[in-house]
């Protein structure tokens, strides 16, 4: 069969296809990527309103195969790319990648109501390292489309769309957790909609799991961001969170040996091998 591969914008028609497309068909059983992906779906549906399209997905013959996510940085006048993913091996090395980046070219190349009808100065992305075998990383793919490095760090990365433009990435903005005397003694993660269905799997059950190996004693509290907003609004925390005896942890999940040490000084505890 002829392969035939088209791209189309996110609409609340295909909501689902985006939201699916990054999860390995063998973990579309799992409950926590079914969480996850819930939790993606609820995060998509408020910001279409919003912004419009900000996404794209890739079908081979009507299925899914890939997708592109972005958002606009409209103090900057810049696209940022945050996603852009094909999951599947028998999709590997047929340009779908290529063809989800270029249909966002094609799109910037246009006026666009996010910049009040201007055109965007610039595409941008973070990259994230690692990749599987025989799949290029992210930076890889970039490097190959022309993207060029900003500044000291190798994984922020430019496109300028037009001459002499320079983009400074912007300063990460420090969590200020205000502390609540009902966190004394627990451990509180933030959970909810957002833009990635790993951010549950991947990142806060981890959480839960190498506090657990500390202190399997310790209670944990779950807050869902959709369902109890005042409780994330009063401690100033969003998703991804992780509060430990009213101590907002700064290390990443990723890295485990620094998260657990972290959680360990402010347990006061030994810390437990898993």
């Amino acid at each position: 069969m002829t392969e035939e591969i088209n791209v189309k914008d996110v609409t609340n028609e295909n909501v689902e296809d985006l939201c699916w497309a990054c999860v390995f068909p063998c973990l579309r059983d799992e409950p926590d990527w079914v969480r996850g992906v819930k939790d993606k779906k609820k995060w998509v549906v408020e910001m279409l309103p919003k912004w419009g399209s900000f996404a794209k997905v890739a079908y081979e013959n009507g299925d899914p195969a890939g997708m592109i996510q972005y958002r606009p940085v409209p103090e900057g006048q810049i696209v940022s790319i945050d996603c852009i993913y094909v999951a599947v091996r028998s999709y590997w090395g047929k340009g779908i990648g290529s063809r989800l980046l270029g249909g966002l070219m094609e799109d910037v190349q246009k006026p666009m109501s996010w910049f009040g009808n201007r055109r965007p100065l610039a595409l941008v992305t973070t990259t994230f390292r690692g990749g599987e075998p025989e799949q290029y990383t992210a930076r890889e793919f970039f490097a190959r489309k022309g993207f060029k490095q900003m500044g000291g760090d190798p994984d922020h990365l430019c496109y300028p769309l037009q001459p002499g433009f320079a983009y400074k990435p912007a300063a990460k903005k420090e969590v200020r957790y205000v502390p609540q005397d009902e966190d004394s003694d627990k451990v509180v993660i933030v959970s909810g909609p957002d833009s990635c269905p790993a951010t549950y799997t991947y990142f806060l059950k981890r959480m839960e799991k190498y506090i657990r190996g500390i202190c399997p004693e310790v209670p944990i509290r779950w807050i869902d961001s959709s369902e109890e907003p005042d409780e994330v609004r009063k401690r100033n925390v969003s998703v991804g969170n992780c509060i430990v005896n009213a101590t907002l942890i700064k290390s990443c999940v990723l890295d485990k040996d620094n998260f657990q040490k972290e959680v360990k000084a402010v347990l006061d505890v030994e810390s437990k091998s898993l």
